[in-house]
């Protein structure tokens, strides 16, 4: 990875780390390590997927779904389950 693209990750991560703090206070969720805590960081991490993805189509010129988004989400989990499976 170059240095570009790990410092545009570790600012986004950063971003989503103050996020994911800011939904567990508001959510009253004191123990990080809770189920409550996993399921507040997967709606984080899903919201940042989702908004990356639609901002790397605007930028493309293309438009897209939210529907869109779950459909290529879930090939794309097929295909990784798939060369998971042959490896």
């Amino acid at each position: 990875m170059s240095n570009l693209r790990k410092q545009a990750m570790d600012a986004v991560l950063t971003a989503a780390r103050h996020d994911i703090s800011d939904t567990l206070k508001e959510q009253g969720i004191e123990n990080p390590h809770d189920e409550d805590a996993d399921g507040a960081v997967f709606d984080v991490a899903i919201l940042y997927a989702y908004r990356v993805f639609v901002r790397i189509c605007e930028q493309e010129g293309l438009s897209v779904t939210p529907e869109e988004f779950v459909d290529y989400a879930a090939e794309l989990v097929e295909e990784m389950a798939d060369d998971a499976d042959n490896a």
